[in-house]
């Protein structure tokens, strides 16, 4: 339930400044990062994003935390 706690956070402190090219949809990068943040897998956070309709690798997910 820890994990819960961690996602309902406010994503306005989530800073996406660093971002240069914005193919990805800006709620689904915070979302990907707030995940990762909880502890879940790059793998399942890749599926997440997929039922979104946002396809991106594990890669990419990893250098938004980063």
């Amino acid at each position: 339930m820890a994990e819960i706690g961690r996602l309902s956070g406010c994503t306005d402190l989530i800073d996406l400044d660093f971002v240069e090219r914005q193919w990805t949809p800006e709620r689904a990068m915070k979302l990907g990062i707030q995940l990762q943040l909880a502890g879940l897998s790059l793998s399942n956070t890749v599926s997440i994003l997929e039922e979104w309709g946002v396809e991106r690798s594990r890669k990419a997910i990893h250098d938004w935390v980063q």
